[in-house]
């Protein structure tokens, strides 16, 4: 096995290699996306700015304004108790036309003689934002 053989086992190597790679790959196929587009849920945004006299009022005022009953009747009770009873509040509601849902509140900033209240929608709820608490408000807590 001199010689002779280690050519055979070169030759039979070479042809091995060379056959392998003669082999047609498979053509690739394209990614199947299978993933809807997301549903476009905001067309438009405005604001409305009322005075609260004696701090009543706000669900009537939601209401009449075309905002969803069940986000009326929640900002109502998240704002209970930041209205001062003698002098009212101003409140600024931030307000959007959903495609599909109709009116619903984003923001509501009540300002008051006693401080400032920032109620949002967050996780598709409306909750107070502590940390848009008035400095006065704060000092009062402590």
């Amino acid at each position: 096995m001199g010689g002779t053989s280690k050519i055979l086992c070169a030759a039979l190597g070479a042809f091995v290699a060379t056959a392998a790679s003669a082999e047609t790959q498979p053509a690739p196929r394209p990614a199947v996306v299978t993933t809807a587009l997301p549903a476009p849920r905001l067309a438009t945004m405005f604001e409305v700015k009322a005075r609260l006299a004696e701090g009543r009022g706000l669900t009537r005022m939601l209401l009449d304004t075309g905002v969803a009953k069940d986000d009326a009747a929640e900002a109502a009770k998240l704002a209970a108790g930041h209205c001062d009873d003698l002098g009212g509040c101003g409140a600024t509601v931030s307000i959007s036309r959903q495609l599909d849902a109709g009116l619903r509140i984003e923001r509501l900033v009540l300002v008051s003689a006693v401080g400032q209240t920032v109620i949002e929608r967050r996780d598709d709820r409306l909750a107070l934002n502590p940390a848009a608490v008035d400095a006065k408000k704060a000092a009062a807590l402590i």
